[in-house]
Formats: structure tokens, C-alpha cells, sequence
């Protein structure tokens, strides 16, 4: 669906290469006003396509560059350290030490499932992508 552009304001490049412009949008079909909107040339969408070389005339004002991203910006992992004895080692040294057999390994090591997190196909494409929220 192709939406009909009321107003545009604040564009903004958003990479050095200057192929899609942040902006924000008012449309006609749509309730919600100054809409966060990214536009580029090549968009399958024509209401996007319009909006980028409307922007890019400076229709909209003029279009200043995106802050450059710095290293403040991306997420930092937070670790800890946790120490850990392996089942399958103490299995072992028993084992060696003749307190089991092998017969009683098969009732000491259980193995079960952790969830990971969710995933899902996309539905937007013909060949679906499957995205994984993983924690821990």
C-alpha cells in the first residue's frame, strides 16, 4: 500500500553513503502525526521512494548528517566469572576409583533440555528467516 505524504520534517542522512535519510512524516491514511520514517531510492514502496528524492531535493529542509556512531553507542556485555565442577569428570574419577561401574553411569548422567529462547519465521519474504532471542 502506497501512502499519501501530507508533510515531512527533520531529515537526517542516515550513513556516510547517503542512500536513506531518517525523517519524520505525516501521512494522510494514518491516524499518528511526525511518524519516524527511514526513505531510500531503491525502496519497494513508492511512498518511500517519493519521500527520498523529495528529501533529497531538500524539500524538506536541509538534510544534516546522522551523528557518527562512537563506541559509547553499542552495548557492552557484562560478564562474571562462575567456577564449575564438570558432571562427566567426577563420573570419571569415580569411575577410576571404583566407588560405580559403568553400569551405574547411565543412571547419574541425565541429559535435559535449556531453553535458549524463542524463534519464529518471518512471514514477510519467500524464504523465511528465523530470529533467536537468546538469554541466559
Amino acid at each position: 500500500m502506497a501512502y499519501t505524504i501530507d508533510a515531512a520534517r527533520n531529515p537526517k542522512w542516515t550513513n556516510a553513503d547517503h542512500n536513506m535519510i531518517d525523517i519524520e512524516v505525516n501521512f494522510n491514511e494514518l491516524e499518528e502525526e511526525w511518524l519516524p520514517y527511514t526513505c531510500s531510492p531503491n525502496d519497494v514502496v513508492e511512498h518511500s521512494r517519493t519521500l527520498y528524492t523529495r528529501a533529497a531535493n531538500a524539500e524538506f529542509g536541509e538534510i544534516t548528517e546522522e551523528s557518527p556512531i562512537t563506541e559509547d553507542d553499542f552495548w557492552t556485555p557484562q560478564t562474571t566469572t562462575i567456577s564449575e565442577v564438570s558432571n562427566e569428570s567426577l563420573v570419571q574419577i569415580l569411575l577410576e576409583k571404583g566407588v560405580i561401574t559403568d553400569d551405574d553411569v547411565d543412571a547419574i548422567l541425565v541429559d535435559r533440555e535449556v531453553a535458549l529462547g524463542f524463534t519464529r519465521p518471518t512471514t514477510d519474504g519467500s524464504n523465511p528467516v528465523f530470529h533467536t532471542a537468546i538469554y541466559g
